[in-house]
């Protein structure tokens, strides 16, 4: 079962955000220039069953999980972008079903590798498009949503690992300190990702300057 989540996990990487990088050790991670792909790279740790970055002022919280940190090779250090962390929890229990599991990710690109002006709905589109192909298709279209009190845009799709099987994935967008931040979450059901989700996250936006 974790390397069917794994996989499908791992296919929206390769799929969706074409442009979006695999997180790297620091022992290969240059000097970072300050607000750098590295920098928000460098800020995030896990302890136990969170992560958190302090860079982007947001954490993660996944019981039990697995973390995985791809390949560094991946990272777009010159574009600013990045998957910065992936969790995978496996119940072990296949009675159970796909409910009981989830898969949690975290994925950051800088507002400069847009056009200036360039909005969150019209980020959120862009993703849609990179997203969509035979194996995932639109379930729910772009819609808002505020976590802690900061606005996201969320986009719901399904993955099918077979024709008459598959899983939901959900998409959930926001802007922290200059960075488009993506929080992936992909469960059993459309229900449980909010659930998740709201369970998941903590946000302590940075203050304005």
């Amino acid at each position: 079962m974790r390397q069917i989540l794994n996989r499908a996990a791992n296919s929206l990487a390769v799929v969706v955000l074409a442009l979006l990088g695999l997180l790297p050790t620091q022992a290969q991670v240059p000097t970072p220039r300050r607000g750098s792909i590295s920098s928000v790279i460098l800020s995030g740790k896990v302890d136990a069953d969170v992560y958190s970055n302090g860079y982007l002022g947001i954490s993660l919280t996944a019981p039990k999980a697995h973390w995985d940190w791809p390949d560094p090779d991946k990272v777009d250090l010159i574009g600013n972008r990045a998957r910065l962390v992936n969790a995978v929890y496996d119940s072990g229990a296949p009675e159970a079903g796909p409910q009981e599991n989830y898969t949690l990710a975290l994925l950051a690109e800088s507002q400069e590798s847009y056009p200036k002006g360039t909005t969150l709905d019209q980020f959120v589109r862009s993703l849609r498009q990179r997203v969509e192909d035979d194996n995932v298709k639109l379930y729910r279209e772009g819609f808002p949503l505020t976590i802690q009190g900061v606005p996201f845009v969320g986009t719901v799709f399904r993955f099918y690992e077979k024709p008459t099987f598959g899983y939901y994935r959900g998409l959930y967008s926001t802007i922290l300190n200059g960075y488009l931040v993506t929080i992936e979450v992909q469960c059993g059901d459309e229900e449980r990702l909010v659930k998740r989700l709201s369970y998941a996250v903590q946000i302590t936006p940075k203050p304005k300057r």
